[in-house]
């Protein structure tokens, strides 16, 4: 069963990732590359990470994908004003889960696997849980649901993934000082028909300037290889 699981560089989704290969998936592990919105130490974090992934299950194979996601980003902060600010992180993980299905249609993956922990961000809390997802039509597999955050730090350490999770780099700089943590799907709906045309267009070109690396790789293969 092929899986495309979405690597932040934290501490959770490489946990959530191992947790998948376990369970008989393969993974592709996917990175939104968000620059500017990021900085290349969040990207070498993820390469670092993808490596020890691939290095602990030798026997399957496994690759990393970067989509750009900057661009999405952009235009949502563009479009966003006054108290609809607050629906930025809601409406920017949305369009992450539309890339996830996309990519995953064009592989013939059967699911997509998220780090996600009940109450760990804004996007992940009881309310918003559903509606990031409320346009996906595939399954979405969360393993980490219902583990409290020390569990994760433990599984992370047994599989030498910890040290790297934590190093230095560097958090979204676009989130919001109050973002929405009880979403609304009609709202978030309304916000986004009027920038859609614009968002669907920017979605399929980051779509189609994807890069794939069979891992393991070099972090300075991948710069050079992706749009900056």
């Amino acid at each position: 069963m092929k899986a495309v699981c979405l690597l932040s560089g934290g501490i959770d989704s490489p946990v959530a990732a191992q947790i998948a290969i376990l369970n008989g998936f393969q993974p592709f592990l996917l990175h939104y590359h968000n620059f500017p919105f990021h900085s290349l130490g969040t990207l070498e974090k993820v390469v670092t990470l993808s490596n020890k992934i691939a290095g602990r299950n030798s026997q399957v194979p496994i690759v990393l994908i970067i989509i750009s996601h900057g661009k999405t980003q952009e235009i949502i902060l563009n479009n966003l004003e006054g108290r609809n600010i607050r629906q930025t992180c809601i409406l920017c993980r949305m369009q992450m889960f539309s890339k996830a299905e996309k990519y995953a249609q064009e592989i013939g993956a059967d699911v997509i696997i998220t780090g996600e922990i009940l109450g760990e961000q804004a996007s992940q809390t009881l309310d918003n849980l559903p509606i990031v997802i409320a346009k996906v039509g595939i399954p979405v597999i969360r393993p980490l649901i219902g583990y409290n955050k020390e569990e994760v730090v433990q599984l992370s350490k047994k599989w030498d993934f910890y040290n790297s999770s934590i190093l230095p780099g560097g958090c979204c700089s676009i989130n919001p000082k109050f973002p929405e943590t009880k979403g609304r799907l009609e709202l978030v709906d309304e916000i986004f028909n009027y920038m859609s045309t614009s968002i669907e267009a920017t979605i399929q070109n980051e779509l189609e300037s994807l890069q794939t690396f069979p891992l393991p790789v070099d972090f300075e293969a991948v710069v050079e290889s992706i749009e900056i």
